[in-house]
């Protein structure tokens, strides 16, 4: 998804964007990089070939120089002219196609030698001659035209041109300068004159010359050899020569892009193989260049731009390819240059500069993300902040702080997780463990297994299963808002398994929380408590009963009847306190079968029950309905007729003879608005002092001893009462004075 950038990085990459462009534009136009475009030129140039001027190059080229060997044998510099007039007619006799003579005759010498000369140019045919040209024209000043060949010399000549040899400001020859106006340059001229065309271009745009590498591939002979007739015909025939001079202190040589120095006749012979070939080297121009320098800028920084889809170095590395590809692929496919310095440096410029521009953004950033952090309340203390300034070190030391809270908060929590007793693993979304306690470990190494960061949370829940099912707990649960499972690994070792959902900050989910609570001990109580209420309900209650049986069938005269009373009062006492036992054991353990109740007749069938007892005593008992309609509640029939039996049997056994037992139904609402139904019993016996009432609830608890009849019980009626009520989620409350009777309130919540 691409997130939207601030306004203010969309204006600065506009800006940058902007300058890029301009200075690729200024760096084109005044070309300030032709060094390096002249650099990149030269490794590329190498690449492409010999190109023109290599061997089987139609026709082939001759270099005949007038080097030291020829000054040495055949005289002095300048030669007459019969001695020029003689090594034209001799290579016009060996069947030279062409001959570009590249010496000037721009002055006059004896006329009958200036008349032979030219004589044997015109009987050679295909002979051009070179051309003064004029040095640069000087602001202001007259244009001056290029001084040709004496008249009788030019007059048989095939054509005439500028011979002009030009470096780079580098020193190094690389193109062919523009020949003077109304004039074409000398190897034009010999094209022309070998190919009988007048195809070859006459461009006043600047060409490079095609250098091929090491050597030229062409015949180089001496003139003086020539002369005196040790080249053979074969060596001359149909070949374009080349005539200069190349002798030392008056040939120039120049360095060139082949890697060496040449003279000029070498550097010609390569100009005119190029023109021959068509192999020349066009230089691009001005829209050209400002295209290589413009589209792979865009390009970059659209790449790198407010919505970026690349990396940076990856958006760099594109462009940078672009105009190295391009220029390339264009001087080798198309033998056109384009010079790709003005856009490298506009990469150099724009990607430094968006990229420090979108640094500082994030510096300010998460400066601001830094502060807010420190201010927000800490869970662990932290000192203060050595830095609260901007810039850069305010950064670092808030990232510093930040880091080192992080730290202290993870060593925290992993400490306080390792202290946990239970075993506790922390999971992400796929349930591998992130996280896993001492506890846990220990857990797992018992099992056989590794509760490492990476293992899977379904492998290491494989050893439990689910009490009653036998499967494993299911990973993740049905429920995303978590479950708790008892799982047992074996008869023994039992455990509650509680998944909780974890979320981010965000409130997304994040992962899991997986948490074992070794329930093995509570289960063996379990168990033990069971086998009580058993031994409690058979194993004791069936001898008591046994006895009391006895006693109904023994004759009396066997017993006396003191005794028997005695074990029968015994006996019955024994029976009561397991029958206690029993029913309290029911109401916290049993599972509750709930149903739709209505209190008044439950209330009728308790004090059903216990009309014997009230009648013994002469006991009247009082019901009243103070609540409109039915008071329906959700709860267990059994067991919450047997809280009503004990709470108004209490009131029965406290309370002295002739006097009367008043049980109210009321209906309340609370603040919530929730609906409760009350039962009220109240009785006229002695009362409960205050310290006493917060005890009455616990087990073996009895009431007051002293104030009233002696009575007789357990001391597990109202804990069994107390039960029942929180079972339902409902309440019991005691109101008593010493000496003024108690009255208990039964609150439980009416079905909707």
């Amino acid at each position: 998804m691409i997130t939207p950038q601030p306004r203010r990085l969309v204006l600065q990459w506009w800006v940058i964007l902007f300058m890029a462009s301009a200075l690729v534009v200024g760096l084109t136009l005044d070309r300030t990089m032709q060094r390096i475009d002249n650099l990149l030129y030269d490794h590329l140039l190498p690449t492409i070939g010999a190109g023109a001027g290599a061997k089987g190059t139609t026709p082939p080229l001759l270099l005949v120089e007038i080097d030291d060997a020829s000054i040495a044998r055949l005289g002095r510099w300048p030669w007459p002219r019969d001695l020029h007039a003689s090594l034209i007619a001799r290579l016009h006799a060996a069947g030279a196609r062409s001959i570009a003579y590249d010496v000037l005759f721009t002055e006059p010498s004896d006329p009958a030698q200036d008349a032979r000369l030219g004589e044997a140019i015109a009987a050679a045919g295909r002979v051009v001659l070179p051309v003064l040209p004029p040095m640069a024209d000087q602001p202001g000043a007259p244009s001056i035209s290029p001084l040709p060949p004496i008249a009788p010399i030019r007059r048989g000549a095939a054509g005439l041109g500028a011979a002009t040899i030009l470096p780079d400001a580098d020193g190094v020859v690389r193109t062919v300068p523009p020949p003077p106006r109304g004039t074409i340059d000398l190897m034009t001229a010999a094209a022309r004159s070998a190919t009988s065309t007048r195809e070859a271009t006459t461009s006043q745009a600047p060409r490079r010359i095609p250098f091929g590498g090491s050597g030229t591939g062409w015949p180089e002979v001496s003139a003086a050899d020539v002369l005196s007739g040790q080249v053979p015909d074969d060596a001359i025939r149909g070949r374009l020569v080349l005539v200069g001079v190349t002798a030392t202190g008056l040939g120039s040589r120049y360095p060139t892009p082949a890697g060496r120095v040449m003279s000029g006749l070498e550097i010609q012979a390569f100009h005119l193989g190029g023109l021959l070939s068509g192999r020349m080297i066009r230089q691009a121009g001005l829209a050209g260049q400002l295209a290589l320098g413009l589209l792979p800028l865009w390009v970059m920084m659209g790449l790198l731009g407010p919505w970026r889809r690349l990396p940076s170095l990856a958006g760099v590395f594109i462009a940078v390819l672009l105009v190295l590809g391009t220029s390339a692929v264009a001087l080798m496919g198309m033998r056109l240059w384009l010079p790709p310095g003005a856009a490298l440096a506009g990469l150099a410029f724009a990607w430094p500069l968006w990229g420090w521009r979108q640094l500082a953004l994030v510096e300010a950033f998460l400066h601001a993300q830094l502060q807010k952090l420190a201010r927000e309340p800490a869970l662990l203390p932290r000192a203060p902040l050595a830095s609260r300034g901007s810039g850069v070190s305010s950064t670092i030391a808030l990232l510093h702080a930040a880091i080192n809270a992080n730290r202290e908060m993870r060593h925290f929590v992993a400490d306080r997780l390792d202290q946990l007793p239970d075993a506790t693993l922390v999971t992400d979304l796929d349930g591998r463990v992130m996280i896993a306690n001492l506890a846990a470990q220990r857990l797992f190494a018992g099992l056989g297994l590794e509760a490492v960061a990476g293992a899977g949370a379904t492998d290491l829940l494989a050893p439990f299963r689910e009490t009653g099912r036998g499967e494993r707990p299911p990973f993740p649960p049905s429920d995303p808002a978590g479950a708790t499972y008892e799982a047992q690994i074996d008869a023994a070792h039992f455990h509650l398994v509680g998944i909780a959902p974890q979320t981010s900050t965000d409130g997304s989910p994040s992962g899991w929380i997986i948490r074992f609570v070794d329930i093995s001990e509570a289960k063996a109580a379990q168990r033990q408590r069971d086998d009580v209420i058993q031994l409690l309900t058979h194993d004791m209650r069936s001898p008591q009963a046994s006895i009391l049986a006895v006693l109904e069938t023994a004759p009396p005269e066997r017993i006396h009847a003191v005794e028997a009373g005695a074990i029968r009062h015994y006996a019955e006492t024994t029976l009561r306190l397991a029958d206690g036992f029993v029913q309290l054991a029911r109401a916290e353990n049993l599972d509750y079968v709930l149903e739709e109740v209505d209190l008044a007749d439950m209330l009728i069938d308790a004090i059903d029950d216990l009309w014997p007892q009230s009648r013994a005593k002469a006991i009247g008992i009082a019901t009243h309905t103070k609540a409109p309609g039915d008071l329906v509640v959700t709860a267990e029939r059994s067991l919450l007729t047997r809280a009503l039996v004990n709470v108004i049997g209490n009131a029965i056994k406290y309370s002295p003879a002739h006097s009367t037992i008043t049980c109210t139904l009321d209906r309340e609402t609370d603040a919530a608005g929730k609906p409760w139904a009350l039962c009220t019993v109240t009785d006229q016996g002695p009362g409960i002092a205050p310290d006493l009432q917060a005890r009455i609830y616990e087990r073996f608890s009895r009431g007051p001893v002293g104030l009233g009849p002696k009575t007789s019980g357990a001391g597990l009626g109202l804990s069994f009462v107390h039960t029942v009520m929180v079972r339902h989620h409902g309440a019991t409350r005691c109101i008593s004075q010493p000496g003024q009777g108690a009255t208990f309130i039964l609150r439980l919540p009416i079905t909707a």
